[in-house]
């Protein structure tokens, strides 16, 4: 389960996650998924390549994500 981190776009604090293939739908690149800051409690919409990087985010949820993902 590869772990990755970035940053939550509402509050800039670093948030961690666990990703997986089943997560994102491997038919759309970059393909959404849904984060929810622990700090904050938010929810934004990270998009990640075929590698599991995320490339870029949004702060509100849009449409297309398959999985919301909690922050540890």
């Amino acid at each position: 389960m590869p772990i990755r981190f970035n940053f939550c776009p509402h509050c800039s604090e670093k948030i961690i996650f666990e990703i997986e293939m089943d997560d994102i739908d491997s038919k759309q690149y970059p393909a959404p998924v849904y984060i929810v800051c622990k700090s904050c409690k938010k929810l934004s919409t990270f998009y990640v390549d075929s590698f599991l990087r995320v490339s870029y985010k949004e702060l509100e949820k849009k449409s297309g994500g398959i999985r919301t993902i909690q922050t540890k």
